[in-house]
């Protein structure tokens, strides 16, 4: 499996896990910040892209979201990301 492909395993599980914890439904910004504080990030995933200035594992979470949104497994709305029940089946 690829790097990358590892890292969004790991922030898309985190990511599920807190949105069940916090009642299904964040902004993102929060979630976030609850992902950077919850899991071990190194610093090849802090790594900041000079494109945006965005970390890499949240450019990585981003791209990787779409499939998760594609499966019906969350649904974002005006910057607020929510489980559904599909998704919460995973955890």
């Amino acid at each position: 499996m690829s790097r990358s492909k590892e890292i969004a395993a790991k922030v898309i599980e985190a990511a599920f896990k807190i949105l069940k914890d916090s009642g299904g439904s964040l902004r993102a910004s929060e979630l976030m910040n609850k992902i950077e504080k919850s899991i071990p990030l190194d610093s090849y995933e802090l790594e900041k892209f000079e494109s945006n200035g965005n970390a890499r594992w949240t450019s990585i979470l981003h791209f990787y979201s779409i499939g998760c949104i594609k499966a019906g497994y969350i649904t974002k709305h005006k910057g607020v990301w929510t489980l559904t029940s599909e998704g919460e089946i995973l955890i």
